[in-house]
C-alpha cells in the first residue's frame, strides 16, 4: 500500500485525474451492472408476467360472459332433454344393438350390450360423456370369445 501512496505522489497531476476519472468509470460501470440492470431486469419480467395475466383474467371474463349467456338462453338441447332420450339418441347413431335397457327416472339409465366392438363402445363412451355431457356412473366390460369384441354393463347419469 505504500508502493501506491508513494507513486501516487509522484504521478502527475494530469495522470491522477485521469485514474480517478477511469476509477469512477468503473464504479458506475459495476453498479450498473451488478445493481441496476438486474433490477430492470427483474421489472421487465414483471411487466410481461402482468400483461400476460391481464390477457387470461380478460379471456375468463369473456368465457364467463359466454357461459352466462349460454345458461341464460336455456342452455343447449342437451340440458332439455332427459338422460334416457339422450342414451337412445346415441345408441342409434352408434348402431349398438342393446340387449337390456332400464331407465330409472329422468336421470339414470341402465345399459346393457351383450357383443360390441371395443372400438365403437369407446367411441359411444366418449359421445356420451363429452359430447352429451353424461357422467357414466358404473361400467363392467368383459371379454367376449370373439377378439376385438366386449360384453358391456353401465349405468349412466345426467
Amino acid at each position: 500500500m505504500n508502493a501506491f501512496k508513494e507513486w501516487w505522489q509522484q504521478a502527475s497531476s494530469r495522470d491522477q485525474l485521469a485514474l480517478v476519472a477511469l476509477a469512477i468509470a468503473v464504479a458506475i460501470y459495476l453498479l450498473f451492472m451488478g445493481v441496476l440492470r438486474p433490477v430492470s431486469d427483474l421489472a421487465k419480467e414483471q411487466e410481461q408476467r402482468n400483461v400476460a395475466q391481464q390477457q387470461s383474467f380478460e379471456r375468463v371474463k369473456n368465457l364467463a360472459a359466454q357461459w352466462k349467456a349460454h345458461n341464460a338462453s336455456g342452455g343447449d338441447d342437451n340440458r332439455a332433454q332427459n338422460a334416457e332420450r339422450m342414451v337412445e339418441t346415441s345408441i342409434a347413431q352408434y348402431g349398438i344393438h342393446v340387449s337390456g335397457f332400464d331407465a330409472s327416472g329422468r336421470n339414470t339409465v341402465r345399459v346393457r350390450v351383450d357383443r360390441v366392438a371395443y372400438e365403437d363402445f369407446v367411441r359411444w363412451v366418449y359421445d356420451l360423456e363429452v359430447s352429451r355431457g353424461l357422467r357414466i356412473k358404473d361400467v363392467s366390460v368383459a371379454a367376449t370369445q370373439d377378439s376385438g369384441v366386449v360384453s358391456v354393463s353401465l349405468t349412466v347419469e345426467k
